[in-house]
């Protein structure tokens, strides 16, 4: 299911754009940003705007624009104690 190797890509990679989802599962961008934008409506990924400047953004452009790119959250889960 492309959901879970999305989910599977970002959980190794920490970060990716848009671009770079679609670049490697070889989709369009709108099915990557729809899978991006399912796992941060979940709360799993969050949006981050960088400056993209002379490889800011991955691409040579020396653009002032912002990209964004997808972060997936790591939730550290405290234990339980169980009382007996």
């Amino acid at each position: 299911m492309l959901l879970g190797e999305i989910r599977d890509y970002l959980q190794q990679h920490g970060t990716a754009s848009v671009d770079a989802v679609a670049t490697h599962f070889d989709i369009a961008p709108d099915t990557a940003r729809f899978a991006l934008d399912y796992w941060q409506r979940k709360g799993k990924v969050r949006q981050m705007a960088i400056a993209c400047s002379s490889g800011g953004c991955g691409k040579n452009c020396g653009s002032t624009k912002a990209a964004t790119i997808y972060e997936w959250v790591k939730r550290d889960i405290p234990l339980r104690w169980l009382t007996r």
